[in-house]
């Protein structure tokens, strides 16, 4: 992705949020309780990164990036 492309990008990302109302803090919390949900489930090992998109009829897209080094061991009771 070049200089151009990345800035585009951004600036759709920012349009976007700014459309349905979700402010900077807004998304840092849903990053926060994400991170410490799949934390419980996968050894993490990078950031995660949110993207919300909305659609024409008004519904939302919310995709979710993380990188794991393994899935934690998982006992049902």
């Amino acid at each position: 992705m070049n200089n151009a492309d990345f800035a585009a990008d951004r600036l759709k990302n920012i349009l976007i949020k700014d459309k349905v109302k979700a402010q900077q803090g807004f998304i840092d919390v849903l990053k926060g309780d994400l991170f410490r949900l799949l934390n419980d489930y996968f050894e993490l090992s990078s950031d995660i990164y949110v993207d919300l998109e909305l659609s024409d009829r008004g519904d939302f897209g919310v995709y979710v990036s993380v990188k794991a080094n393994r899935i934690k061991p998982f006992v049902t009771t």
